[in-house]
């Protein structure tokens, strides 16, 4: 009776796992999810009188900046814009793509044109999700670092580690602020994070509902 019990609780946790879909991030609390990080391997510097050392922000600030994410948990409060009760992390997924950027390439004075579903697709497709526990992850894919507006824009990314298909982003842009480059451009990310946190997660959950019917 006691083995019959254990598969049968076995079968309904491997169902439960292989089952969850973008409908329950927006319906339960409980769904664990994986947070991996801020993804770089993308942006662009807009302004070049801004960035001055291109090299230092690849080498130093992307993972700085990531590392904050951690450090400071509570303040870049995923698990609070998510409604999540169990978020991990796994930085070094967007980590790994981050350290191969080329910073010649970094900085410019032109807006690059948004990201196309495809090529958000393609940038989740070149993650190592091997380590990742959960079905489904976030990414925060940085598109760019505008010191002209003093705004970045990010588009924040929710996928099937499995099969590392997107199953829904939103371009999102927050204004940099503090003092020191560093806190600078954390401050856009915190802006993004508590703006998810205070109205655009119920606003996708309404948006996500509507299409439901």
């Amino acid at each position: 009776m006691k083995k019959h019990y254990l598969l049968l609780l076995f079968c309904f946790s491997i169902n439960s796992l292989f089952s969850q879909t973008i409908e329950d991030v927006f319906t339960t609390s409980k769904l664990p999810m994986d947070f991996v990080g801020l993804d770089f391997s993308n942006v662009k510097l807009i302004g070049s009188e801004g960035f001055s050392d291109p090299a230092k922000i690849q080498s130093y600030y992307f993972n700085t900046w990531n590392g904050l994410m951690i450090s400071e948990e509570e303040k870049y409060n995923i698990k609070k814009a998510f409604m999540k009760s169990d978020v991990d992390y796994h930085l070094g997924v967007v980590e790994a793509l981050n350290a191969e950027v080329d910073y010649i390439d970094l900085v410019t004075n032109e807006t690059p044109a948004n990201f196309s579903d495809k090529e958000l697709q393609a940038f989740v497709k070149r993650y190592n999700t091997d380590g990742l526990e959960h079905k489904l992850g976030i990414s925060f894919i940085v598109h760019s670092l505008n010191k002209f507006q003093e705004r970045a824009y990010v588009y924040v990314v929710i996928f099937n580690t499995k099969s590392k298909k997107v199953l829904f982003s939103k371009r999102m842009s927050g204004e940099a602020r503090g003092f020191g480059f560093r806190n600078y451009w954390m401050g856009a990310i915190y802006d993004i994070i508590k703006d998810i946190s205070n109205t655009q997660f119920r606003k996708w959950k309404k948006e996500f509902q509507k299409k439901k019917k």
